[in-house]
């Protein structure tokens, strides 16, 4: 009797697991999904889009956005990728004189 119980509360147990990871897993998809509507995409693509690509895109349409917003960074400003404790090296000065 005890081992028949044991497993009757295991099976349940396993059940209520796997129905929060579906719940959870639904939840997900409706955002990924609604994050996709938000691409500057048609409809008939982003339906067919899977969640790597939809994170992707959507890295990539805010880089371009920031990008459009501000331009190219100026030549003479400092890179994020400069290590940290190093200067950049000057710009290049042009001199006056014969060329």
């Amino acid at each position: 009797m005890l081992p028949f119980l044991f497993h009757s509360i295991l099976e349940m147990r396993k059940e209520k697991s796997r129905d929060a990871a579906r719940s959870r897993r639904g939840k997900e998809n409706y955002e990924f999904y609604e994050l996709a509507k938000l691409l500057p995409l048609p409809a008939a693509i982003t339906t067919q889009l899977d969640k790597a690509s939809i994170i992707r895109l959507s890295i990539s349409y805010l880089k371009l956005r920031d990008f459009t917003a501000h331009g190219d960074p100026p030549w003479n400003a400092p890179s994020a990728k400069t290590l940290k404790g190093q200067c950049p090296p000057p710009p290049f000065s042009v001199s006056k004189g014969n060329v």
